[in-house]
């Protein structure tokens, strides 16, 4: 009976100490350590407000938290001081363990656990019963009493009592800062920290939400509160969203934009207007609504194809309060609806020919603004290029290797790229042609082309040229056409040169003016491959003041000096001009003596006339 007494006059002993060691903040922690206001709490249109948030430190504010005062001797009780007094609760050890002493603001996030086995053992007051050690007892309470094991630590380590709130940030949404750096609120302390918050329209009459973080002897705790900037009774607002389905389209894909109007305020508003021009295409209203109750909405759709460029949707509505004629403005915040650009840059290097075939490169980069996906690239025969699928994010490049082997007839390469764009639609591109023909060994190709002129360049700039073509190569040639750098016609064409066969063509051409000519001649293969050939001609006009005979002024005889002229036509020239010149001095005799005759047969006249007139007079 003796020893049942015991035992629970133990469990009862038990039960008081733990109920007088029990840190304050453990049974007074769940009022809130966070208050949070704004001034002013109204607001007829967006504005400033300050918001003040105020954390409160609920920790005990003992003196020594490594002796509570919870921790004396009950008068109640009296057991045997064996059990009544242990050691390790009336008496800490001399020398307190770090872990129940107040750790500074830069201790661990941990604080660590005392060690049982640090303190002092006392002795069992009835060995074998279960109850031999007081620190046995105390855990198996604390355990019964608490509802998770962090709590369990945090009543082994008693320095939560009295803790300082360190390491404290606001966090919110709203860019309000608010200057927390370095601060520390003592147990039982309180600390308010202020900020500017600009409250937009849209924030107004709604829970703004700001987050509070601290650090509590090592454990980081998070508490949020909310405040309401309201908007002012008798105010006149009218509120304005927009949104767009889809907010990203491809080209030719119907767009719809929806409208809502409400009047926010106390009073109503007429002569709504509303103006988007980006969407509309047009700075004129798009939409009006004549008036709007306070608490009445409208909703308007408006419905427009997406064209080559991304929209930017910018609604200003323009507003009046009833019975006033001050024109109010609500710019709506601008929004994007993008242009889809499912789209690739193709880049295509064709190598040189070789008996076994034609090397590809291509180069796919993905130039749109969407990503595509599930792309395969097959030639025009349906032939894979690429292994396996694969995609390309914006900006992306793909490099792909393909080898076309030597056909027997003429082939047109036609590279198909298909897959998928963002939306999981089909994507189909393609580039554009390319020929691979029979393989030509070219050392079997002979052409000699030659041209000279017959003829020098006349006053009509006529030039007489001849061509002289020969294959002197093992295969033939076909479709031979003669042309000329600055002329824009055929000069010459044939349509077949065998091997060994020769060809000479005489041409008057008329090339404008004297120049350098540039004479080509383009030719194909057996595997219709171009080749081209270049002939090159000078073309002078003839120089006059060369052919022009000098005469010399002292030249008395009028004798004219042909020396060191040379060729047939200038010497002809000259003896034509000699004789010229002879002539005019004949003339010019002839004339005399013509001149002379009249003068004397005028005198003879005159004589004649003189004598009748002397005879009639000696008749009479």
């Amino acid at each position: 009976m003796n020893r049942y007494f015991k035992k629970t006059a133990a469990l009862i002993l038990s039960a008081i100490i733990i109920a007088g060691i029990l840190p304050a903040p453990i049974t007074a922690g769940s009022g809130s350590h966070v208050t949070i206001s704004v001034s002013p709490r109204e607001l007829s249109q967006e504005g400033d407000v300050t918001v003040s948030v105020t954390i409160k430190n609920t920790n005990s504010t003992a003196a020594d938290p490594t002796t509570p005062p919870a921790v004396t001797t009950p008068p109640t009780v009296t057991t045997p001081p064996t059990v009544t007094n242990p050691p390790t609760v009336t008496t800490p050890p001399a020398t307190p363990t770090p872990a129940v002493t107040t750790p500074p603001t830069d201790a661990p996030t941990e604080p660590p656990t005392p060690e049982p086995t640090e303190a002092p053992t006392p002795e069992p007051t009835d060995p074998g019963d279960g109850t031999q050690s007081v620190p046995g007892v105390t855990a198996v309470s604390m355990n019964a009493g608490f509802s998770s094991e962090s709590r369990v630590h945090r009543f082994l380590s008693t320095s939560s009592r009295g803790g300082a709130y360190t390491n404290i940030t606001i966090s919110n949404p709203y860019g309000v800062a608010f200057s927390t750096f370095g601060v520390t609120i003592p147990a039982g302390s309180q600390k308010t920290f202020t900020g500017a918050m600009h409250v937009t329209n849209d924030m107004l009459g709604k829970d703004l939400t700001f987050t509070v973080s601290w650090n509590d002897n090592g454990e980081t705790k998070t508490e949020t509160a909310t405040c309401r900037v309201s908007r002012r009774s008798a105010s006149v607002y009218l509120a304005v969203t927009r949104t767009a389905n889809p907010v990203n389209a491809a080209e030719g894909t119907p767009v719809t934009v929806s409208y809502k109007f409400t009047n926010t305020g106390s009073v109503p508003l007429v002569n709504i207007s509303l103006v988007d021009k980006h969407v509309y295409g047009s700075s004129a209203p798009m939409f009006s609504i004549s008036s709007l109750a306070p608490g009445a909405s409208k909703d308007w759709d408006y419905e427009f194809t997406m064209g080559k460029n991304t929209i930017i949707s910018a609604p200003v509505v323009t507003f009046y309060s009833q019975g006033s004629n001050v024109q109010l403005v609500n710019n709506v915040s601008p929004m994007t609806i993008g242009l889809i650009q499912s789209q690739l840059q193709k880049d295509i290097v064709q190598a040189d020919p070789s008996p076994n075939g034609v090397g590809f490169t291509l180069y796919l980069v993905n130039n749109g603004n969407q990503k595509l996906s599930s792309l395969t690239v097959t030639d025009e025969l349906g032939n894979l290029v690429s292994s396996e699928p694969f995609s390309l994010a914006v900006g992306e490049t793909k490099v792909l290797e393909y080898f076309v082997p030597n056909p027997d007839s003429v082939r047109y390469i036609v590279f198909n790229i298909t897959g998928e764009d963002y939306s999981g639609n089909e994507f189909k591109d393609n580039t554009k042609s390319f020929i691979v023909r029979p393989y030509i060994d070219t050392s079997l190709l002979g052409l000699s082309f030659t041209v000279v002129t017959t003829s020098s360049l006349s006053e009509e700039n006529v030039l007489g040229v001849s061509f002289f073509i020969e294959n002197t190569g093992s295969l033939d040639y076909y479709n031979l056409v003669v042309t000329e750098q600055a002329i824009d016609y055929e000069l010459q064409k044939w349509d077949t040169l065998p091997v060994g066969a020769s060809d000479k063509v005489d041409l008057d051409i008329n090339i404008g003016a004297a120049r350098n000519l540039v004479f080509q001649l383009t030719v194909e293969d057996p595997s219709g491959n171009t080749h081209v050939h270049e002939a090159y001609v000078t073309a002078e006009s003839i120089d006059v003041s060369q052919i022009v005979p000098h005469i010399d002024p002292s030249d008395k005889d009028g004798d004219v000096d042909i020396e060191g002229g040379t060729g047939f036509g200038k010497k002809l020239d000259g003896i034509i001009t000699a004789t010229g010149q002879k002539l005019i001095r004949w003339f010019r005799v002839l004339g005399i003596i013509a001149a002379a005759t009249a003068l004397i047969m005028l005198a003879l006249g005159v004589t004649e006339l003189v004598i009748k007139r002397n005879k009639r007079d000696t008749e009479a």
